[in-house]
């Protein structure tokens, strides 16, 4: 059960961290056109989550924000999302928060999906994605390393990479036993990105270090591992590893998105979720 937890946390705080621009630092200009804000995440075992929300202007969203403040400020609750493949289609359930569930939809590499996000205020955007081949770890190990003022964590993993051109996102992210809004609307996610031009349809074998972290003994940390689209990988990119829910909505229109009409990236990558107690 404890797992489970764990699980459900990280797509929580995946989705809040799925579109992350940084603000604009001048405060002299005129705020961009309101528009809708998209991403998604397969839970593993469960189904399909989709966030939406309202982007806003960087002074909003600073990183001074009150976190429940800012989520009730850009949550739409009221949207109707539609997912559609072939011939069927079905409408999404409202979790709340803005988050909308479908959990009776197989899913299979290669097909493609659309998604449709009408709202009575901000109309209406529309996505689509193809399946990615869902690619997990054939191994993989966490070691901990206490350095005093701070600590790294270090990740040894090992996939068996199939023929064709394949994009790898590895995360690292620490939970607590009482995970609060905040950490959750600012998780401190490490992302590690690679993809197979060096070793295309070999067995690889890597181990990076997560930067910048604290880690303490006794912590649990979800290592994540998805075969991602190549455009969500030059996204992920541009985004350089900047994770702060408080900039999620604010003015993201630097950046790439597969969102008609809106911003942010519509994913349907399988992610394969390890859970480690450091020692």
């Amino acid at each position: 059960m404890r797992a489970v937890n764990y699980i459900v946390g990280f797509v929580l705080a995946g989705l809040m961290a799925g579109c992350i621009p940084d603000p604009l630092p001048v405060t002299d200009i005129e705020k961009p056109e309101t528009k809708i804000v998209v991403s998604s995440q397969l839970v593993p075992g469960t189904g399909l989550v989709v966030f939406v929300t309202k982007s806003v202007g960087a002074l909003e969203a600073g990183g001074n924000s009150d976190p429940e403040v800012l989520l009730e400020k850009i949550a739409i609750a009221d949207a109707t999302v539609t997912l559609r493949h072939g011939t069927q289609s079905d409408v999404l359930n409202n979790l709340g928060n803005g988050l909308y569930g479908g959990f009776n939809t197989p899913w299979s590499s290669g097909d493609v999906y659309e998604l449709t996000v009408e709202t009575s205020t901000l109309g209406t955007v529309s996505a689509i994605t193809q399946v990615p081949q869902a690619i997990g770890f054939t191994s993989v190990d966490v070691q901990f390393y206490p350095t005093g003022f701070d600590s790294l964590l270090q990740v040894d993993y090992s996939l068996n990479d199939p023929v064709g051109r394949n994009f790898y996102m590895v995360s690292v992210q620490k939970f607590s036993q009482k995970q609060n809004l905040q950490s959750i609307i600012n998780p401190r996610i490490f992302t590690h990105l690679t993809d197979d031009t060096s070793f295309d349809g070999k067995l690889f074998e890597e181990d990076f270090r997560t930067l910048f972290r604290s880690f303490s003994k006794g912590d649990s940390v979800a290592v994540v591992m998805s075969n991602v689209s190549e455009d969500y990988y030059k996204f992920l990119k541009l985004r350089n590893d900047r994770f702060r829910f408080s900039e999620f909505s604010s003015e993201p229109f630097n950046y790439p998105t597969n969102v008609k009409g809106g911003y942010g990236f519509f994913n349907l990558h399988a992610p394969d979720i390890r859970v480690f107690v450091l020692e």
